[in-house]
């Protein structure tokens, strides 16, 4: 899922309404990685959620990151998310395809 601050101005909304947002992802059949990208003004960041033993602060270590297992997040700041975004994806579809167990 991505949010941008045209969604943010558009609803009125602001960061901390999207909190558990990325948890819907993991409520849909089948998905076992959920990631929500969110535009900042400075920046963005990225909500990984996990399934099973996929190591999302794994993933988010390779970027700065950090947080749990199967929850973890990391922050750009001062960085476009269309440069970013495609590169996270490769790495999270990496994670997906590799045996944890």
């Amino acid at each position: 899922m991505i949010l941008t601050q045209k969604d943010f101005k558009e609803l009125d909304a602001i960061e901390s309404d999207t909190d558990t947002f990325v948890n819907y992802n993991l409520s849909i059949q089948g998905v076992k990685i959920g990631l929500l990208f969110i535009e900042l003004k400075d920046g963005f960041k990225v909500s990984l959620r996990s399934k099973g033993s996929i190591p999302m602060n794994k993933l988010a270590a390779e970027f700065g990151g950090g947080g749990h297992l199967n929850a973890a997040g990391v922050r750009f700041h001062n960085k476009e998310m269309k440069d970013v975004l495609p590169i996270i994806l490769k790495k999270a579809e990496m994670y997906l395809n590799k045996n944890w167990n």
